[in-house]
């Protein structure tokens, strides 16, 4: 095969879905996931999940036999495949659920979308060399396109729907596991529809699948999006408490409310840590969101953890008041 098309199946495949990646880290401002979690989602996506999703497959067919044959339609892309892989993809955010760093429903969605996108980028690769190797020219340029632009974002966006499912867990209430159930088969159902419309041979189903991915898209967006804004609402309500215990600055309460602000201005000393300080900020605030939300030994986990933020974040409140008297005084 030539280099040259092996070289523009590699960007194509790998370019595009990174930068998704990072755009979904990005807009989670409030509290991103660490960077290593969040390729470690994606390169289990690219590598374990599409290995082990390649086996299921194969071992379904083989135990099904000629019967995948009478169904009428491409049995193992339509049925076998959205049940195989959206359950390898999920298993990431299962491992990673033990994590502290991993809190509520965004997250789940990140690390979902992750290992959608990783899966994706692998899969995108097969397809391109083997196409290439079949049908060069126009339809593989084509090709690079749909599964660019359209495939990998089915991926992505069912990954993501199973991902905030099994982020239900944390909280550890009774009915979490009916929430997994329910939000797996609402994305092996997306991929189902999806591997069915684009297997046929109905031209007019093609534009049909767009449509269905686009609207999932955005409906998955709008809800990441909401769930960023309901970290902001949930800020400005349980933080109250710590700026009238004293473990936040009283001249930070506007401040720790905006983004922008936060990042922003000269508010905070250059030799003090800040980052590490806003990093405590929206642990605490999203602990004591999940506190209210638990119960059982979970919530006493989180309470022994609310006491460790509060302990680290009056050391940094102190240390500000000493700076300001030392200011006042000088």
């Amino acid at each position: 095969m030539d280099h040259a098309i092996l070289f523009v199946s590699l960007i194509v495949a790998v370019a595009p879905l990174v930068a998704v990646l990072f755009f979904i880290w990005w807009v989670d401002r409030y509290d991103r996931e660490p960077l290593k979690y969040v390729f470690a989602a994606f390169l289990w996506g690219g590598l374990g999940a599409i290995a082990f999703s390649i086996l299921g497959t194969e071992a379904g067919i083989r135990v099904l036999g000629g019967y995948a044959n009478y169904s009428g339609f491409d049995f193992p892309a339509v049925v076998l495949a959205p049940f195989i892989e959206e359950f390898m993809k999920g298993l990431i955010v299962f491992f990673l659920l033990r994590y502290r760093q991993f809190d509520n429903v965004t997250d789940g969605l990140v690390y979902g979308a992750a290992s959608g996108l990783g899966f994706g980028m692998t899969e995108n690769f097969m397809y391109f060399t083997q196409f290439a190797g079949d049908s060069p020219g126009y339809d593989w340029l084509n090709l690079l396109f749909v599964r660019s632009m359209m495939t990998a974002n089915m991926h992505c966006a069912a990954s993501a729907t199973f991902g905030a499912g099994i982020s239900k867990l944390k909280d550890g209430s009774k009915n979490a596991w009916m929430s997994v159930g329910l939000f797996y088969l609402l994305a092996v159902f997306l991929h189902a529809i999806w591997n069915f419309l684009v297997t046929s041979r109905i031209e007019a189903y093609w534009g049909l699948a767009v449509l269905i991915l686009l609207v999932y898209v955005v409906f998955i967006f709008v809800i990441f999006v909401r769930g960023i804004m309901g970290e902001r609402r949930q800020r400005e309500v349980v933080l109250v408490e710590e700026f009238d215990l004293g473990v936040l600055p009283a001249d930070h309460r506007r401040i720790l409310m905006s983004y922008r602000a936060m990042r922003g201005g000269n508010w905070f000393p250059e030799y003090l840590n800040k980052d590490k300080y806003l990093s405590l900020v929206s642990r605490l605030a999203l602990r004591k969101t999940s506190y209210y939300r638990s119960e059982g030994s979970r919530q006493a986990a989180l309470q022994k953890e609310i006491v460790e933020l509060r302990i680290e974040l009056k050391r940094f409140a102190d240390l500000l008041m000493q700076l300001q008297r030392e200011k006042t005084t000088s």
